[in-house]
């Protein structure tokens, strides 16, 4: 269940916003009032030369929205994607499972993002990629939760990584529930993710470092 990834491996993250349902709890820039532009076909344009210039191997989708969010009025946005990504290792962060037509199996590890226990039951493997799950600890979380989690995905044949990451409140500030446990299980059991900034994020031609600055200097879209 433990796949470590190589010291070598470096991500860029694409940070997309076709929309969302905005129904996330924790949801970072919603409670945050983050300003993430619209994502647009023109503006992948940069992409391959700042994962080059960053020196990465994997590209992750993730958003400001959720990536998959009226995926069918977006299909543009992923061809060009599909095409200008084919020497890179790639990867989809989504809280939507099953979405029809979409090619999850075009992608090397999806990433799916859960707020409840029932909802490890509609995660299916489309093709061959790795499947994570990942959970924002909350104020609802009990060691006997997140035990429960991790007996599901141990004994699931669709789910080969599980992980769980601190919430940012909204006054971006992180939050620190059930950390000692956490912390306990990590690489055992778990994956346990501190809040920090450790990706590039690429959005819309533009690279940062940090999340809370997308789009900063862009008019407000969301």
């Amino acid at each position: 269940m433990f796949q470590k990834e190589k010291k070598m491996d470096k991500y860029i993250s694409v940070i997309t916003n076709f929309g969302c349902h905005y129904s996330c709890p924790y949801c970072i820039v919603k409670n945050n009032d983050l300003h993430i532009p619209k994502s647009t076909v023109e503006r992948l344009d940069s992409l391959i030369s700042e994962a080059e210039r960053g020196v990465c191997n994997w590209i992750s989708l993730s958003g400001g929205g959720d990536p998959l969010w009226e995926y069918q009025n977006h299909k543009d946005w992923y061809r060009k994607f599909f095409d200008i990504a084919t020497d890179y290792k790639i990867e989809l962060h989504t809280s939507i499972p099953n979405v029809k037509t979409f090619p999850y199996f075009f992608f090397n590890r999806v990433v799916y993002h859960l707020h409840s226990y029932d909802q490890l039951k509609t995660i299916k493997r489309d093709g061959n990629e790795i499947v994570r799950v990942v959970f924002v600890v909350t104020e609802n979380f009990t060691e006997e939760l997140v035990d429960k989690i991790s007996t599901f995905c141990q004994e699931s044949s669709e789910i080969d990584e599980l992980s769980f990451r601190q919430m940012v409140d909204d006054h971006y500030q992180d939050t620190y529930y059930c950390q000692k446990y956490l912390r306990e299980g990590h690489q055992k059991r778990w994956w346990y993710i501190e809040q920090c900034d450790y990706n590039l994020y690429y959005c819309e031609n533009k690279v940062y470092t940090e999340y809370k600055n997308i789009g900063v200097d862009q008019e407000k879209v969301i």
